[in-house]
């Protein structure tokens, strides 16, 4: 059975995705081959140029390309300039040329192919498409034209049938990925699949039709929280000082928010719970034009980002001034700086340098200027990780630690440097059961001999 083109390009897409460009390599040549075989070189071609910028360093890859190139050139010189009377249509039949040289049919393959992991794949896919649209001639004959159609409504035998070659809903039970922007159904949600096997999502397609004028972009719904009914599975312990502070900046419309604290400390879970009531969506860098205008946006760990993302996250911040977003960062208490009293509450301005010596300067200075309220997390003592080992341990129903036992394992955890982490790490050591301390029993003491030991004679 033949090999599907398609089939082997999305191999190959996969490939590449998962890292592995030498089979990605294997299967575009592969890929283009049968488009060779099958007369489509202009598709060939295409194939082979992406591979070789897969790996440049293939030379036969080149040299393929230029004998790719070569035999098309020979072959256009070959052909007729005039088509033979037997190739014209008959009366009254619908004739659809070959799209294979369609320039928006190109300009969607290489969108699906042109996924370059160090640039935007929405931006560069729908410029490429945007240049193809602007240079499509209409009246050049490349549209299906119809010559005396016949009354009957479905062709007779021997009669061209108008292929449908418009875009679909994909199917449902395919694990497809968008191929803009390079995140699967499970994330992004349904998907629009393409004639050239290409699939979009419906925030792709708002940012392309906005980018292409006079469309308004749609609201994605990848990564978008419903808020639910539910309890939230775990609360955050503690830190009332810190939860006041978030909801009076909010309040007071602060829309640039950094929450600092020790490893450990219940960021993480912070920002869970309010992802689970409903009140924040969890977003990373690279997703923040795509997230909602009306959500709070949750970035958790902004001290661990590579300065490129940082210096993206300081710019989106800078361009939409009407997001709310709460970061989290490791850090210690900044100096508080000025105190503000109002009628609606009391209120420190921390100095730009006081945050980057609180953050040991894992921020850049242009994403920490930017920072409206600084909402610190104290380090939870022992108390506090005992009451967090009590939340924890109440889904598991199987498990009862004695008042002894969570003491012991919250001591230990508070020297540890990663605190609820550690705690958490304890606790997963502890397997199902009735557990309590076990008490050390003191030796008992030796009596003392009496009397000088006698020598041997």
């Amino acid at each position: 059975m033949a090999e599907n083109v398609r089939d082997v390009i999305r191999e190959a897409q996969a490939a590449e995705l998962g890292g592995d460009k030498a089979r990605a390599i294997e299967l575009l040549r592969r890929a283009a081959d049968l488009c060779r075989r099958s007369g489509n070189m202009p598709r060939a071609e295409q194939l082979l140029r992406y591979a070789l910028r897969l790996d440049p360093s293939r030379k036969e890859l080149e040299e393929e390309l230029g004998r790719l190139e070569a035999m098309s050139r020979a072959g256009s010189l070959s052909a007729p300039s005039a088509p033979e009377p037997d190739d014209e249509p008959e009366p009254g039949v619908w004739a659809l040329e070959d799209d294979t040289s369609s320039t928006l049919q190109e300009a969607l393959r290489e969108a699906e192919l042109a996924m370059d992991r160090r640039t935007n794949p929405v931006a560069a896919a729908v410029e490429v498409m945007r240049a193809a649209v602007l240079s499509v001639d209409v009246s050049s004959g490349q549209e299906a034209r119809k010559e005396e159609p016949r009354p009957s409504s479905s062709p007779s035998e021997g009669e061209g049938v108008f292929i449908e070659r418009g875009p679909t809903r994909a199917d449902p039970s395919l694990d497809a990925w968008c191929s803009f922007c390079c995140r699967p159904r499970s994330e992004v949600g349904s998907l629009i699949a393409g004639p050239a096997g290409a699939f979009i999502c419906s925030a792709c397609i708002g940012e392309s039709g906005a980018l292409l004028g006079g469309v308004a972009p749609r609201a994605p719904t990848a990564r978008r929280i419903v808020s639910t009914h539910r309890p939230v599975s775990l609360e955050l312990v503690g830190q009332e000082a810190a939860r006041e502070s978030l909801e009076q900046g909010l309040e007071m419309g602060m829309r640039r928010v950094l929450v600092l604290g020790p490893e450990g400390s219940g960021k993480s879970t912070w920002m869970q719970a309010l992802v689970e009531q409903g009140r924040g969506v969890l977003v990373t860098s690279d997703s923040l034009d795509r997230a909602p205008m009306d959500a709070l946006l949750l970035i958790e760990d902004v001290d661990r980002l590579p300065p490129a993302e940082q210096a993206s996250l300081g710019a989106f911040l800078a361009r939409h001034p009407e997001h709310t977003v709460l970061m989290t960062s490791r850090g210690e208490p900044a100096s508080p700086g000025p105190v503000l009293l109002s009628d609606s509450g009391r209120l420190s301005v921390p100095t730009t340098a006081s945050l980057s010596e609180a953050v040991r300067g894992a921020l850049s200075a242009l994403l920490l200027e930017q920072v409206q309220l600084l909402v610190p997390l104290q380090k939870p003592g022992v108390e506090d990780l005992m009451e967090i080992a009590r939340h924890r341990l109440a889904s598991r129903e199987d498990s009862r630690l004695s008042d002894e036992v969570l003491e012991a394992l919250a001591t230990e955890a508070a020297r540890s440097p990663r605190l609820g982490h550690e705690l958490q790490a304890l606790l997963a050591r502890v397997p199902s059961g009735t557990w309590r301390l076990e008490v050390k029993k003191k030796g008992k003491a030796k009596p003392a001999r009496g009397g000088r030991r006698k020598g041997k004679s």
